[in-house]
């Protein structure tokens, strides 16, 4: 039992030391953005505040005219059942 014991210690040791290389490099990460929020100014109505990261979009999708074409009969389709309940209910 003593050879499961030094394996456990020997992996939490490894952790802690992973741990302490991923403080570092998010530190070094932090002061990075940090003076890149600083290129662009304090936020406003924030002082002392960091600036927030931009969020990239992704690409809108082209949908084909045959696409929209199937989409536009489906949709008159659906009012035009929804008309007809209507009319049927009075």
């Amino acid at each position: 039992m003593h050879m499961p014991n030094q394996a456990i210690t020997a992996a939490v040791s490894q952790m802690k030391l992973e741990h302490i290389r991923l403080c570092k490099e998010l530190e070094r990460v932090d002061q990075a953005l940090s003076v890149l929020g600083s290129l662009d100014g304090p936020v406003a109505g924030k002082p002392g505040r960091k600036a927030k990261v931009a969020v990239v979009a992704a690409p809108k999708r082209k949908i084909s005219a045959a696409a929209r074409k199937k989409m536009s009969e489906a949709a008159r389709a659906r009012w035009a059942a929804r008309k007809k309940e209507k009319t049927s209910a009075k």
